[in-house]
């Protein structure tokens, strides 16, 4: 149990280094990242890793962060997978997307090759799934005691809320600084036009006035982003829900028969 406990508290640590300084060298020399919201999902594992979910004060904490912590980082990276591929379509390879897609964002000034991009997105998209996984793993004990009378469901819907909340702000965010336009997740990602709402509306034979031109990509991803971080909370993170109030099911018929 000691081990366990050093183990998941050194994992804390060491996550919460791995996120905290490429967003605080990221803030002060590449601020304009900060459009996307892969590196405001990066800032909210950078807080979130900062507790340490084996003090007894930490139960509240663990509510507000652990779920929304969690969805992003499955959400962003389904999500990314999603645009890449349309990204690809658009641009013919994965390279020329993200190139274009930092061109558009005033974040990236040459050309990048695979081996030079690669890393940066396994860092942005992949990592944060990795680490929201083996902290899950290894603070199961803490997790366990903090959510010993949740309801599993409910406390997937309020992580998932969160952070749905939390990507409509962004989305605001995104449209109120870059205008309307600008600001469509369409541009922002470089996304193929066939991915339009006009396009798609059209191909149904119905009219698209009226309706933003981000409106069926934007809600189709969401549901896609939802859908998998949903999934993946139910694989991981509420067995150790369902075990702990079944633990505590067990000692309290263990109590009653002492009785």
């Amino acid at each position: 149990m000691a081990f366990s406990s050093a183990a998941s508290y050194m994992f804390e640590r060491f996550c919460w280094i791995t996120f905290a300084v490429p967003i605080w060298y990221t803030a002060m020399v590449k601020p304009l990242y900060f459009g996307h919201l892969t590196y405001w999902t990066l800032a909210l594992h950078t807080v979130y890793f900062t507790v340490d979910k084996a003090s007894p004060h930490a139960k509240v904490a663990i509510y507000l962060l652990h779920g929304a912590s969690f969805c992003g980082a499955m959400a962003v990276f389904i999500g990314y997978s999603f645009i890449s591929l349309g990204g690809m379509y658009r641009f013919g390879s994965w390279t020329a997307w993200e190139n274009a897609v930092g061109a558009a964002a005033g974040t990236v000034t040459h050309d990048r090759q695979f081996s030079e991009c690669a890393p940066n997105k396994i860092y942005e998209h992949l990592w944060p799934l990795i680490a929201l996984i083996l902290d899950t793993r290894l603070s199961r004990v803490s997790l366990q005691t903090a959510y010993a009378n949740a309801w599993p469901k409910l406390t997937m819907l309020f992580g998932l809320g969160l952070y749905l909340g939390y990507g409509l702000c962004w989305e605001a965010y995104s449209k109120a600084t870059k205008g309307k336009d600008k600001g469509s997740s369409l541009i922002v990602y470089q996304q193929p036009t066939e991915f339009g709402s006009s396009y798609i509306f059209s191909r149904l034979g119905m009219s698209a006035e009226g309706v933003p031109e981000d409106f069926v990509f934007v809600n189709t991803q969401k549901l896609l982003l939802i859908g998998f971080a949903a999934i993946m909370y139910g694989l991981v993170v509420s067995p150790l829900q369902a075990k702990a109030s079944s633990d505590k099911a067990k000692g309290g018929k263990k109590g009653g028969k002492k009785a």
